[in-house]
């Protein structure tokens, strides 16, 4: 699946990228969000357009888990070439109201395949067992869904997740 992403020319992703934009604004619940953890695009991920009356969030890996910091409009890149951002300030997950996650893959039962790090189900893993908690929604394109079970007990299950085609639940 990632090789396939990867093959996407960048007109595709651009267009695929707006078809999942506009699902995802027609969602009430993003509508309605005012603190959002997103991602930044990497090898011909989705990109996302957040309405600018969001407050936006972005990972960066810290000590096998991921912490979320504000959007600043400042980044380095990591040690796999992701941007994260500069800003040390530390965002309480448990104040995000929404989550969007990217995926190599993910299965019918809403369980995804990520870069395989596992920093996402590290860091999410807690959240579950809470009746209050960020949705978390999985972005990706319509083909890296795939009739495989490969989920285990440390995978979290997503709320959702929003392609070029459909909206999974």
């Amino acid at each position: 699946m990632r090789s396939r992403r990867h093959e996407l020319l960048n007109r595709d992703v651009i267009s695929l990228s707006k078809l999942i934009n506009e699902r995802l604004k027609k969602e009430v619940y993003f509508n309605d969000c005012k603190n959002i953890a997103c991602y930044m695009a990497f090898d011909n991920e989705p990109n996302l357009s957040i309405p600018i009356n969001k407050k936006l969030f972005f990972p960066k890996i810290s000590n096998e888990k991921l912490t979320f910091h504000l959007n600043t409009h400042k980044f380095t890149k990591n040690k796999f070439g992701i941007k994260e951002p500069i800003d040390k300030a530390i965002f309480p997950i448990n104040k995000i109201q929404l989550i969007l996650i990217p995926l190599v893959a993910f299965n019918s039962d809403l369980y995804r395949v990520g870069f395989g790090g596992g920093y996402y189900d590290r860091t999410l893993q807690y959240l579950s067992e809470k009746n209050i908690r960020p949705r978390l929604w999985g972005i990706g394109y319509d083909f890296q869904k795939v009739n495989t079970n490969f989920q285990n007990k440390f995978d979290i299950r997503l709320d959702k997740v929003i392609t070029d085609k459909k909206i999974y639940v």
